[in-house]
């Protein structure tokens, strides 16, 4: 790391002293919410964490601060969408267990100290991502000290860039930048275009996925949620 790069790390990784250090540079958590889901033939059941893991990496390399593990507790996952021709690889919990899992992260970071707890959320099934970001803003009207962000990559780039979608162009582009070998887009079909309830895929056609693609999608999500990041800071 050089002497002007902003103190980062991840968080699991790191002794205590290196741990402080960077808090003491940068007190704010990043926090990914993934879950285990199909995401098709084409790419890792990870996928959600894996992006929101490696994009937080990105944004803190960008802004300072600690990079916790993903979460991989999701309720409302593809497991139970009617009239899909696959049911296993994904793993659904409860709303409340989910409820209590956002609350206690918030607290135990809270705890830890830290200014801002970025939580950026890949899965975004209904109503998984609004009871996320419900839980963060009942957790920050209760204090002024940490303040909760809560929100998805799509909600920070411009639609004409990327829109929200399931294991299609935008989501396998993503995870082709920050993990490429949890893609294989040989899988996908190559004589129609790929749909829902067959290969899990909800957006774009997926087929024309690219690293550079997802490249310019992480350069505008880090942009954006830079500048949210520095502007919560100053409001505290």
């Amino acid at each position: 790391m050089s002497s002007t790069a902003p103190a980062w790390g991840r968080y699991e990784r790191l002794m205590p002293a290196e741990i402080e250090r960077i808090h003491a540079a940068q007190p704010v958590a990043y926090l990914p919410w993934g879950a285990l889901e199909y995401h098709g033939k084409h790419a890792a059941v990870g996928l959600d964490g894996l992006k929101a893991h490696g994009l937080c990496v990105q944004l803190a390399q960008a802004v300072g601060g600690l990079v916790l593990p993903p979460v991989y507790v999701a309720a409302n996952t593809i497991k139970f969408a009617p009239g899909l021709n696959h049911k296993r690889h994904s793993l659904n919990f409860s709303e409340e267990t989910l409820r209590i899992l956002a609350r206690e992260h918030f607290e135990q970071l809270a705890d830890e100290q830290f200014r801002v707890v970025f939580t950026l959320c890949g899965h975004v099934g209904q109503p998984h991502y609004d009871i996320i970001k419900d839980e963060a803003a009942k957790f920050n009207a209760t204090q002024s000290d940490t303040r909760i962000i809560a929100t998805s990559e799509t909600d920070l780039i411009d639609k004409d860039i990327v829109i929200v979608n399931h294991a299609a162009l935008g989501e396998v582009s993503f995870l082709m930048h920050t993990d490429p070998d949890c893609v294989d887009l040989a899988r996908l079909p190559a004589d129609r275009v790929p749909t829902l309830e067959d290969d899990a895929v909800w957006g774009p056609d997926p087929r024309p996925s690219s690293a550079e693609k997802g490249a310019t999608y992480a350069a505008a999500f880090v942009t954006s949620a830079s500048k949210l990041i520095h502007e919560t800071l100053k409001s505290l």
